[in-house]
């Protein structure tokens, strides 16, 4: 797996942000979970990619330059992560502790094929 992260020791928090400009950062595209669930096939269980603490994580495919929902195999493959309503509360704060670090997870990691 690629080196994504620095080891905790090496990390330094960034300054405290509100929770606001945590949870609404401007350079993200929002989807609408009616193009998530067309991008997902309707988060069919043949979709799932894995399970996590905060939810399961679907495979969908989005048009290239649009970013559109796309059909299976078409465009480019994304990963969606669907909460458990259970778990949201946990996500948010996960969100917030994340982000005191955030300069040092925006490293980009390139896939390294998996051989069966």
């Amino acid at each position: 797996m690629a080196n994504c992260f620095r080891r905790p020791s090496m990390m330094v928090p960034a300054a405290p942000r509100s929770e606001d400009e945590i949870l609404q950062p401007a350079n993200l595209r929002s989807f609408t979970f009616t193009d998530l669930k067309k991008a997902t096939r309707n988060f069919r269980p043949d979709s799932v990619l894995g399970e996590g603490c905060f939810g399961s994580v679907f495979k969908g495919w989005v048009d290239e330059a649009s970013f559109a929902p796309a059909s299976p195999r078409t465009g480019m493959p994304i990963a969606i992560k669907k909460l458990n309503q259970e778990s949201f509360q946990i996500h948010k704060e996960w969100l917030v502790s994340v982000a005191q670090y955030q300069p040092f997870f925006l490293t980009q990691c390139q896939p390294i094929p998996i051989h069966s």
